[in-house]
């Protein structure tokens, strides 16, 4: 069930402060994320995390009064007041999910992190308000400015801060709904500025972001191009959409029927319960994706076969469900083919127990 959060405080940042104010967030309440939207994953208490962060120098008189948040991984930097020596980091994750779906788990059709800084009189007892910061590539932020997903239950999304060459950095709606103890603090370090967005990484290639969008939806047994999962949908709903196939197929060999949607560049794959088991994407973003590229990028593939002219590669997911890509065999001519299609393989829905067939794992 979606909650519905009451209108609070409203945050009481310029949002026409220039580009250089990037980065800030603040965190939705004292203890946990509001509205579902994302989940705690790590904590570093009482000191920087060393891990993803290097101390900055002072570069000016404001610096020489502050303390400054230097993140290398994603690339920025936040000035602090010097009472926030000896913050700490609470790593997190936020949580997009389908437009029209309810806040589960099932739904989510992408996340990314959120990095916290946390004031250092928090304490279990006595919660203050963090600044956490929601980090997105610029192809999530695009799908989510295009309301692709959502991010919690408030009527508004997240408010962009700024960017660097890499990343959107935004601030989460209703961050300081609670009020909690050092909100206004908060809000007045958001109001300051803080040191500008170092832009030393590259922006993440957009077939990298499109190999790691098709493995986020084939957990959810869902394909780039379509909303019908495998083994939740049968056939009746999609044709309730959009009619009739242009027409079906039986496969022997792929333990069923295909119902091919050509104007949809969509092919379902049918047992005889009506389930679909297998989606498959003949979408025109694939042309872009080359073998060599998908395995420089997801690694070697779990399942690797030649046959028939092509090269039919497979990888697992966290998930029930299997992603298969496949290509025009290598030749010399053309030794790294691009991408033909893909599908995602629901194994358990091509199993026939009373015919004593085990059904496919690829």
């Amino acid at each position: 069930m979606r909650i519905v959060m009451p209108n609070f405080r409203k945050t009481m940042i310029n949002l026409t402060i220039p580009l250089t104010l990037a980065l800030v967030v603040g965190c939705s309440s004292p203890n946990k994320p509001s509205d579902g939207q994302y989940q705690t994953d790590a904590a570093t208490n009482g000191q920087q995390n060393t891990n993803t962060t290097t101390p900055n120098p002072p570069s000016s008189s404001t610096v020489l009064n502050s303390i400054v948040y230097n993140n290398t991984q994603y690339g920025f930097n936040f000035t602090l007041p010097k009472s926030w020596k000896g913050y700490s980091l609470v790593s997190s994750r936020w949580q997009g999910l389908a437009q029209g779906s309810q806040p589960t788990g099932e739904t989510v059709i992408e996340t990314g992190p959120i990095i916290s800084i946390r004031d250092p009189q928090w304490t279990s007892k006595i919660p203050r308000q963090d600044i956490p910061i929601m980090v997105f590539t610029f192809d999530q932020w695009n799908s989510l400015q295009q309301e692709k997903f959502h991010i919690g239950a408030a009527p508004i999304g997240p408010s962009e801060l700024g960017r660097n060459n890499s990343y959107v950095f935004a601030l989460p709606a209703r961050y300081n709904y609670a009020s909690p103890s050092g909100y206004k603090e908060v809000e007045t370090i958001l109001g300051s500025s803080p040191v500008p967005l170092q832009t030393t990484q590259p922006r993440p290639d957009s077939t990298e972001s499109l190999l790691s969008n098709i493995m986020a939806l084939g957990k959810q047994g869902k394909v780039i191009n379509s909303d019908y999962s495998a083994k939740t949908t049968t056939i009746d709903a999609v044709e309730k959409d959009w009619g009739n196939a242009d027409k079906t197929d039986y496969i022997a060999t792929a333990k069923g029927n295909y119902a091919t949607y050509t104007s949809h560049n969509v092919v379902f794959g049918i047992n005889k319960g009506d389930q679909i088991f297998e989606v498959r994407s003949y979408d025109s973003r694939l042309a872009g994706i080359t073998l060599a590229k998908t395995k420089g990028v997801l690694g070697t593939p779990a399942y690797d076969a030649k046959a028939n002219g092509q090269e039919i590669i497979g990888y697992t997911t966290d998930s029930e469900f299997k992603v298969e890509m496949v290509y025009p065999q290598p030749t010399t001519d053309r030794p790294d083919p691009i991408m033909d299609h893909y599908n995602v393989l629901y194994p358990n829905g091509t199993v026939n127990e009373m015919a004593g067939d085990p059904g496919r794992q690829w």
